[in-house]
């Protein structure tokens, strides 16, 4: 049986007429950090970098701003350019989807989210990247932050 690759493009597609395209961050959590990590444990964190930074790369996005942009339609989080050089971007994330307002548990969780900056920006710059998140709301800081090396 072939089974058919579900696109980008087929994800905003919703038949829910009642309780629409919209569900609770909660939801999203459950699902993200209590789900994920129970499957699949510590290594739980590296592949959802992975899936992030391969739907980043799938991402329309031409520009920063573009990426800016979507992440916050997506209600993703906020996304500002903090610093930029030849061999490094690092991007700030207000109100991020998973960690906003978790308690500083001492560890970072938002692999996803830094998987697809990383590759959205793989994509933007044309060059490899890999993404290393340095603060979290479950770190201590009110934002997330990702260093974003472009190798």
């Amino acid at each position: 049986m072939d089974i058919k690759k579900v696109r980008l493009e087929d994800i905003s597609k919703t038949e829910r007429p009642t309780l629409g395209d919209e569900v609770p961050v909660e939801v999203f959590r459950l699902l993200r950090i209590i789900g994920m990590y129970s499957i699949l444990g510590e290594g739980s964190g590296y592949t959802l970098y992975l899936a992030g930074k391969e739907l980043g790369v799938e991402f329309d996005v031409n520009t920063v701003e573009e990426l800016a942009k979507l992440l916050k339609k997506l209600k993703i989080g906020i996304l500002t350019v903090v610093e930029s050089s030849d061999d490094r971007i690092v991007v700030r994330v207000d109100e991020c989807i998973t960690c906003a307002g978790l308690p500083d548990i001492g560890k970072m969780i938002c692999h996803f989210e830094g998987g697809i900056i990383a590759g959205a920006l793989e994509k933007i710059l044309k060059r490899p990247t890999k993404g290393v998140q340095t603060r979290s709301h479950t770190s201590g800081f009110d934002h997330c932050e990702f260093h974003i090396h472009l190798l």
